[in-house]
């Protein structure tokens, strides 16, 4: 009994034994198969896989055997074991593939073609299968087999979806627009969701700036499914949409202000597309899609939201010219008193109340009207949120109005109660600056070195600079004169004295003429020319910051600001564009580069790519 207990336990190790050899054995093999394979030494590849492929039968071993001998040119036998694999396999289309790429080798199209036409031919209505087989045909750039793939499926698979995008995509690459079009607008149809999905692909197969032959097209075919059915609001999306992407604004507002009055949407779409024009500075046409929701009435629902983005509008219409005068000024203000009037002080109108309070501070010069209205709808209820707003802003007018503690009563109130919201972060950044006016520059230092951390990325910017003014121009006897001098000036800026803040910058130029704070001083001058509209000089102080000081830390602020300028006070987009260019080049890691890198493409596409 021992005994043939002992056999058997020995007849089991020795089958371990060869069962380890044997998987060793594929291993080994396997290496230097691929080894040879990727060295291009295919003669002695093709015995290793060929070995493999004869022990397992496996599809990626014929396939590497396969190519050994195709990279031989031994035709005969690769069309040999291509025909023994479809025998083998009949409804593995790989091999027939295989089959008829040996017949293209060796002339003999006809042939392929046969192989080709009986796949389609024997398509099975499953969907998987057909797709299957279009894809590889597509990948194959045989397009005219792979819509003959999609079409048959198409007439086999009567319902569901019926390869609409895939059909698009070859219609595409045959260059027939019109066929692409409406594959990619039948496909809508099939189902609304895909909305959204085609207007990417036909963004992507549209030049809108160029192919005026392709939009018309889409133009003619949106027109007819419109008219085919008025009360469908797809195809009417899709047209608005395709204004938009021409930056044809007008159209688009015509277009939405029809499909609204058509289905009846109460002012919805013209709404959304004046908020499109506002956010492309297409004013004028932001005006008139919310004029038309507020000529609606009351009783619909984005009236008062109309109201507000209309006024905010009509104001950056004015303060985004190159110049504008206070009387420009003043009639927008009237718009926003009426609107005050009309609404009355409320929630629905706090996003107006905290636009007119600024202007009244920072434009027309009447901080005390300001601070009134604040002070009055601080009693109305509110989020805490939005108290938080309302507090900044008023901190912010008493700053204008010289009560620099109140202001900085407020900003601590609100940096406690929301100390991890960007709000509260801005509120102490901006009580940081109170103690940095009031010459309490080390507390001031505490503070920013804290929020040089924030997550938010501008807040930590500024922190970051003022942070480094201060290390940089602090540590001798007689630097606490000069940067309390550039303190005040910097007060001063914001209570909009420009004439006291310029003689204070030039008084520090006289008495310390050799100080570390030149570029400071000639970066603010250009802050101060820029806020009196006097393009030329702000241009002229923030391009010797550039040129003499691009090295440090107000290097790309400089060169921002004068590409804003010509970009978007002096219309000169070349000018613009080069100093962008330079944020991007020589100022890679700036906070700007995102602003710069889509204004730089938005500039060249306008010039046609014609300026370098």
């Amino acid at each position: 009994m021992k005994n043939k207990k002992l056999t058997i336990f020995i007849v089991f190790v020795l089958f371990l034994l060869g069962g380890n050899h044997y998987s060793y054995a594929q291993t080994n093999d396997s290496k230097l198969a691929n080894h040879y394979f990727n060295k291009g030494e295919f003669e002695k590849a093709e015995v290793y896989y060929e070995k493999l492929f004869r022990k397992n039968k496996t599809k990626n071993y014929f396939t590497k055997y396969f190519e050994c001998l195709v990279y031989q040119e031994k035709f005969e036998e690769a069309e040999k074991q291509s025909l023994k694999q479809i025998k083998r396999a009949p409804f593995e289309i790989e091999y027939s593939f295989r089959l008829a790429e040996i017949y293209e080798k060796t002339g003999r199209q006809n042939k392929a073609d046969d192989i080709y036409n009986r796949l389609i031919k024997d398509l099975s209505p499953i969907p998987s299968r057909i797709t299957n087989l279009g894809r590889i045909f597509s990948n194959k750039t045989k397009f005219d087999f792979a819509l003959e793939t999609y079409l048959k499926g198409r007439k086999i698979i009567k319902q569901g979806y019926q390869f609409n995008l895939e059909l698009a995509k070859l219609y595409s690459a045959k260059n027939q627009p019109r066929l692409m079009i409406n594959e990619y607008l039948n496909l809508i149809d099939y189902s609304y969701s895909y909305k959204r999905s085609v207007q990417n692909y036909l963004s992507r197969a549209i030049d809108f700036e160029a192919e005026e032959d392709k939009i018309e097209i889409l133009k003619e075919e949106l027109l007819i499914r419109i008219q085919k059915d008025p009360s469908n609001q797809t195809f009417s999306e899709m047209l608005i949409w395709m204004h938009l992407q021409k930056k044809q604004f007008s159209s688009a507002v015509v277009q939405a202000k029809a499909l609204d009055r058509r289905l009846d949407l109460k002012g919805k779409k013209a709404y959304e597309i004046g908020n499109v024009c506002k956010s492309n500075k297409s004013y004028s046409n932001a005006r008139k899609a919310y004029q038309y929701v507020i000529s609606l009435g009351q009783s619909k629902p984005y009236y008062k939201l109309a109201i507000e983005n209309n006024l905010e509008v009509s104001f950056l219409e004015v303060t985004t010219k190159s110049n504008y005068s206070l009387e420009e000024l003043n009639a927008t203000v009237n718009d926003f008193e009426n609107a005050l009037s009309e609404l009355g002080s409320s929630h629905y109108s706090f996003s107006i109340v905290k636009q007119l309070a600024t202007i009244y501070a920072f434009y027309v010069n009447q901080p005390q009207k300001a601070e009134k209205l604040l002070d009055e709808t601080l009693k109305k209820p509110m989020s805490s949120k939005e108290k938080a707003e309302f507090k900044v802003l008023l901190g912010d007018v008493y700053i204008v109005n010289d009560k620099v503690w109140d202001a900085s009563l407020l900003y601590m109130q609100v940096a406690k109660e929301l100390s991890e919201d960007p709000i509260g972060h801005e509120a102490k950044f901006k009580n940081a600056k109170v103690f940095y006016y009031d010459g309490e520059f080390e507390y001031a230092k505490a503070q920013l070195d804290v929020l040089k951390a924030s997550t938010t990325k501008l807040i930590a910017n500024d922190a970051m600079q003022l942070y480094l003014l201060l290390q940089d121009n602090l540590g001798i006897d007689t630097a606490v004169v000069p940067v309390q001098m550039y303190a005040n000036a910097d007060l001063l800026l914001q209570q909009h004295k420009y004439s006291e803040a310029l003689a204070e910058l030039d008084s520090i130029s006289k008495l310390f003429p050799f100080h570390g704070l030149a570029d400071n001083i000639l970066f603010k001058k250009g802050e101060i020319y820029e806020k009196q509209q006097n393009w030329a000089k702000a241009i002229t102080f923030y391009d010797i910051v550039v040129r003499s000081y691009g090295f440090d830390i107000l290097g790309d602020d400089a060169t921002i600001n004068i590409a804003r300028i010509y970009d978007f006070k002096l219309n000169e987009p070349v000018k613009a564009k080069m100093y962008y260019k330079k944020i991007l080049f020589e100022f890679s890691a700036s906070l700007y580069s995102d602003e710069a890198r889509e204004r730089f493409r938005e500039i060249k596409e306008e010039l046609n790519g014609n300026i370098y």
